[in-house]
This record gives structure tokens, C-alpha cells and sequence, in this order.
């Protein structure tokens, strides 16, 4: 009799589920201008977009809000000016974005170039990718 409750009980529960601490996370994924095909994330994977930029005409890269709650974007840009040769007045660099996906879904991550002071101007270039977190 008390297995059979012990079994009856066991069913009401729900089950208990532990994440291992050692499983090393999945690796990132990276994306660049030229790629074009969707990508598959899983829940706590990075994404990292790095795009070609010249900050010294004033351009740079933003993430274009709409992309949350699907994906984070972790801290904030970071930019790499070109290494050697020594890089001549005005060489552009990369700008470097990183994203968790954060939730189950679907979403688009779109990056604007632009001068942040030029109000109401297009964006001298854009980036789009399709991202899908399961």
C-alpha cells in the first residue's frame, strides 16, 4: 500500500530538472556583413556580430531596438582599430556586438551606420539577420 502511494505521489510532482555546472556553454556564433543565413541559437548562446567601421568620420554601428526579448545584448560595442601595418589616418576598423539569446522565439537584428548627431538622416548602410532561439 505505501508503494503505491509513494508512486501515486510521485506523479503529482513535478520533475526536477538540474542544470550541470560543468556542462561548458555552447559556443558562439558569429555573423559579419556577408552572412546571409538565418541563424539558430539556443537559449544562453552568444551571438557575436562584428561589422567593418570607420569611426573617424563619425560613423558607427547601432542595434537597431526590436530585437528584445528574444536576444540581450550584452554590455556595450567595442571597437578595434586596425593593427599593423600601422594603421594610416582614417583605416577603418570593426565594431564588435554581443548578444545572449535570452528567450524561445524569433526576431531581427538589424544594425543602422550612421553619425548618432545627424538627426533624422538614413543610415548610410544597414545589416539585417534573422534569429531564431529555440
Amino acid at each position: 500500500m505505501a508503494a503505491a502511494v509513494a508512486l501515486l505521489l510521485a506523479g503529482c510532482s513535478p520533475p526536477l530538472t538540474i542544470e550541470n555546472p560543468w556542462t561548458p556553454p555552447p559556443l558562439a556564433i558569429r555573423a559579419d556583413a556577408a552572412t546571409t543565413a538565418p541563424i539558430a541559437l539556443v537559449r544562453g548562446q552568444t551571438l557575436v556580430v562584428t561589422l567593418d567601421a570607420n569611426v573617424t568620420t563619425g560613423f558607427r554601428w547601432e542595434a537597431v531596438a526590436g530585437f528584445e526579448p528574444t536576444l540581450m545584448q550584452v554590455g556595450t560595442a567595442d571597437y578595434v582599430a586596425p593593427a599593423s601595418p600601422p594603421a594610416e589616418p582614417g583605416a577603418p576598423g570593426t565594431m564588435t556586438f554581443r548578444f545572449r539569446a535570452a528567450t524561445a522565439g524569433t526576431t531581427t537584428l538589424e544594425f543602422a551606420y550612421r553619425r548618432p548627431f545627424e538627426m533624422n538622416v538614413a543610415p548610410a548602410n544597414t545589416v539585417r539577420y534573422d534569429v531564431a532561439v529555440r
